[in-house]
């Protein structure tokens, strides 16, 4: 079922990448204060209200038409397409793209503008699934530091090892490598766990968005299809694009990257660790 929906999470920045896109993308024609006053009542459709207009379930031309009438109807002359789950019409398919040229279609009759929301579900990295399927390697990671009894045993996921002395902290982390064994006692011990899978993200995983490459092939995937598909109408019926909250801890705790320790040392010339 097409619904519009709002939500107070971002509503913040969503304000400001509206009103930033809309500034750089139209502007009132009025020659004195008098006459922008006047258009208050009934702006350009760059200065209208523009919700964002849900596409979930197994879209229709009918429903595009009638809902975009309905919006017209009350003044509304601006949406934001916005793919959630529950969307049955395959994102970025064919036929996704043959509906959003009906919706194009229809607001050039009713002067409207359509936005692009970058993202099947929110947030904004993913791409419905389609990045996570094309780079494995960008699974989302994190840092976790926990309270444990033992010092921790090293596999892929350890990071460091530490124990509470009188004046702070003692790295224990070589000896927790070389296979010392450690009395039991309180430690501290940091691990990098991986974002979950899950039907919000299209059955995948989120990305990191620090890992190289991820933005790249996330902007050539939605972005790259909608200029491909409907470019000619950038700028014109299709002002810009919509991006969503983009994350850096998909995985809990601290963001992290492999490579992080290394950057932080070239830059800051001192072990993060």
């Amino acid at each position: 079922m097409n619904h519009l929906i709002s939500r107070k999470q971002g509503t913040f920045v969503w304000i400001f990448i509206y009103f930033a896109m809309i500034i750089l993308c139209s502007r009132l024609e009025a020659s004195d204060s008098a006459s922008v006053r006047g258009q208050f009542s009934d702006p350009p459709r760059g200065y209208s209200s523009a919700p964002l207009w849900v596409w979930n379930d197994m879209l229709t031309d009918e429903e595009i038409v009638g809902t975009m009438q309905d919006l017209a109807g009350q003044q509304v002359k601006q949406v934001f397409v916005h793919p959630r789950p529950g969307l049955m019409t395959p994102y970025l398919s064919p036929e996704w793209f043959r509906l959003w040229k009906v919706a194009l279609k229809e607001a050039e009759r009713l002067d409207m503008n359509v936005w692009i929301y970058d993202e099947n579900s929110y947030p904004s990295g993913f791409a419905g699934g389609f990045v996570p399927e094309a780079m494995p390697e960008s699974r989302g990671k994190g840092l976790t530091i926990k309270e444990q009894d033992s010092a921790g045993q090293v596999d892929d996921n350890f990071v460091a090892s530490f124990r509470p002395i009188q004046s702070g902290y003692e790295n224990v982390s070589k000896e927790v490598k070389t296979g010392k064994q450690l009395p039991k006692g309180k430690y501290l011990v940091a691990t990098i766990q991986y974002a979950g899978t899950s039907g919000w993200y299209g059955g995948k995983f989120y990305v990191n968005l620090m890992t190289p490459g991820v933005t790249e092939k996330f902007l050539d995937i939605t972005l790259g299809a909608y200029s491909r598909e409907i470019g000619e109408y950038f700028g014109k019926r299709v002002p810009g694009s919509f991006t969503d909250e983009p994350h850096i801890a998909p995985a809990g705790g601290l963001p992290w990257t492999d490579d992080l320790p290394d950057v932080f040392q070239k830059r800051w010339g001192y072990d993060l660790i």
